[in-house]
């Protein structure tokens, strides 16, 4: 539970930030979506200098090149399109200056039906879409571990549903269900049913809804813009466990933590993920 003491203000910062970052969703079953993940992935170390080189001799992030604004980038890479596995590695560079890796290779496991580009992913297909992503926010059950990205530790009333009959509430992260919601139960997770997946989770951007604020007649966070019902969501970067996700990527533990205290905002991280080929020419 979080501290009782801090939960109006935390409720408060939250509804006001996770307005305007708005949710990410995922669209699956919710047994499915969130138990799903390899446990037992000891977390590599890095490797020398000049990391995971292309076959041009360059490292990823210089054959992604994302914009100079990006100065955080985790890349997710695996050989094809129907690998459920792959490896992570976060990379830095300075305002001006190369790219360095500064985490990995650590071991991830993807969706059960492997890979699938972002703009034709749909609903229940248990396939991770590739891209390059923002990671606007953080969730888990535990406090927050010096998040330095928006970060919320939920409690017994927090719930993410991906509900097509409810655009409005679509992949929209919510603080508690109101009595006249009707979720259908596969296709909503409560959040604290899953302590081990969400003990740690990162938000990918992934069909995110936007407009998102607190309807007094609802009594339920709502989005103006809502996300495609067709696409689902809930994408993660988030714990493992033991199996194949529904469509999130998941990591070790320690991986995930580290990865909430290193994101830095002001850095505009993002996340590239897909088979490596793919990244390389996309």
């Amino acid at each position: 539970m979080r501290n009782t003491s801090l939960a109006a203000a935390a409720t408060l910062v939250t509804t006001l930030a996770f307005a305007g970052a708005s949710a990410g969703a995922s669209g699956e079953p919710a047994a499915a979506a969130s138990v799903g993940q390899a446990a037992g992935f000891a977390q590599a170390a890095p490797a020398a200098a000049g990391f995971a080189p292309t076959s041009a001799g360059r490292t990823l992030p210089e054959a992604i090149d994302p914009p100079a604004r990006v100065r955080q980038l985790i890349t997710v890479s695996s050989p094809d399109w129907s690998s459920t596995s792959g490896t992570l590695r976060a990379w830095r560079r300075p305002a001006a200056g190369e790219w360095v890796q500064v985490r990995g290779p650590v071991k991830i496991v993807l969706g059960y039906n492997g890979w699938v580009r972002a703009a034709a992913r749909q609903q229940s297909t248990g396939t991770t879409p590739a891209g390059v992503f923002r990671l606007p926010y953080a969730f888990g059950r535990f406090s927050d571990p010096g998040a330095q990205v928006l970060y919320r530790q939920f409690d017994g009333n927090d719930w993410w549903p991906y509900e097509p009959r409810d655009p409005a509430t679509y992949n929209v992260y919510q603080f508690h269900k109101a009595a006249s919601t009707r979720w259908r139960a596969d296709y909503s997770e409560h959040l604290t049913d899953y302590p081990s997946q969400y003990a740690y989770a990162i938000v990918v951007g992934f069909n995110l809804p936007s407009g998102v604020h607190y309807s007094a007649t609802r009594k339920q966070r709502v989005a103006t813009e809502p996300a495609d019902t067709s696409r689902g969501g809930g994408i993660f970067l988030h714990v493992a466990d033991d199996g194949l996700t529904a469509g999130c990527v998941a990591m070790p533990r320690a991986d995930v933590r580290w990865l909430i205290r290193w994101l830095d905002p002001e850095r505009n991280p993002r996340v590239a993920m897909g088979p490596h080929n793919y990244l390389l020419t996309r």
